[in-house]
């Protein structure tokens, strides 16, 4: 019986598979570098994208907007106590329109700072009142005493008086309307707002295709184990008892191995071998190291949260949330 047309025919065969699924995993490794390289280029733009909409917030004026809004709000909170001194700064804080970028809390703080100081001027009012009063009685007395004194040395009352003098004083400075240039501001912070949360988007949808790797595929590890395998069980193997003497009986033979190692036939399949898993190796090591760095990941995630951009907008999410909550209560 001849064996060699069986080996033949085994080698043939497994080197075919191999060839086949060997070129498929091949190219998919470098789709895939492809791939790795352009989301790797990706990770650049997003931070560089980010580090500009983080610089352009910056530059948005939102403490001046803040203050000149939380003054403008403070004086119809005087206008509103004029009218119902009772209400507390929590109904205050409802009927005002603050900022959003102003905490909730710093409002009614103010509210209440400003309720505080309206009631302590009140009462240095009534007291000034009350000390007017007290010196217009102790001036009058004096007054009669002196006409009285008046009338009994004959002089007339058109010839004594009591020069008065109250000094005022007046700050002068030039007011000009701000609704114009706040109202620009407001679009510029606003529009700035919408590319942000736009921008925040695309990186969590970035990342979460990238978090888990997918170029570097545990599958594709495994299937060039398995295609190295069946390179060397297939087509090495069987071709090492080529050519076989006729007849023969196979026979796993372990005192031949080395003789047939150091032939002509072992050295060409050792070389062959070593080529053929020397690239596999090398498609390996580019299908293991196609992974994103953890802490570009990291640095990256942080351009999902609104506080990165400006603490102003995270101040307003915060205060939405809690009128939210707010409203569900009620």
């Amino acid at each position: 019986m001849d064996w060699n047309w069986f080996f033949s025919s085994l080698s043939q065969s497994s080197a075919a598979i191999v060839g086949i699924f060997g070129a498929f995993i091949i190219t998919k490794i470098l789709s895939n570098q492809a791939q790795f390289g352009e989301r790797t280029a990706r990770f650049k733009s997003l931070r560089a994208a980010a580090t500009k909409l983080e610089n352009s917030a910056e530059n948005l004026a939102f403490a001046w907007y803040v203050r000149l809004m939380a003054e403008s709000q403070l004086e119809k909170a005087e206008d509103l106590l004029d009218k119902d001194d009772n209400l507390t700064s929590e109904d205050l804080y409802a009927k005002l329109r603050f900022p959003p970028y102003l905490a909730r809390e710093n409002a009614i703080r103010a509210l209440q700072s400003a309720k505080d100081r309206r009631e302590a001027a009140a009462e240095a009012e009534r007291q000034r009142i009350q000390e007017m009063a007290r010196l217009q009685s102790e001036r009058r007395s004096k007054l009669g005493a002196a006409g009285a004194l008046a009338s009994s040395l004959g002089l007339g009352g058109d010839g004594f008086s009591i020069p008065m003098s109250h000094p005022i004083s007046r700050r002068l400075s030039s007011i000009n309307n701000p609704h114009a240039e706040l109202q620009k501001e407001r679009e510029a912070i606003d529009a700035l707002e919408v590319e942000i949360r736009h921008h925040m988007r695309t990186i969590s949808d970035f990342l979460e295709a990238t978090s888990s790797n997918p170029e570097s595929s545990a599958a594709i590890m495994w299937a060039l184990i398995m295609v190295s395998a069946l390179f060397l069980v297939g087509v090495v193997y069987p071709l090492s008892f080529m050519p076989s003497p006729v007849p023969w009986t196979p026979a796993l033979e372990i005192h031949g191995f080395w003789g047939r190692v150091f032939s002509l036939r072992g050295m060409l399949l050792i070389f062959v071998s070593l080529i053929f898993l020397s690239a596999l190796t090398m498609f390996a090591v580019m299908n293991r190291r196609m992974r994103y760095s953890p802490d570009e990941i990291r640095s990256l995630e942080d351009f999902t949260r609104i506080e990165t951009y400006s603490k102003y907008y995270a101040i307003a999410e915060e205060n939405e949330r809690v009128a939210r909550e707010t409203a569900k209560s009620l």
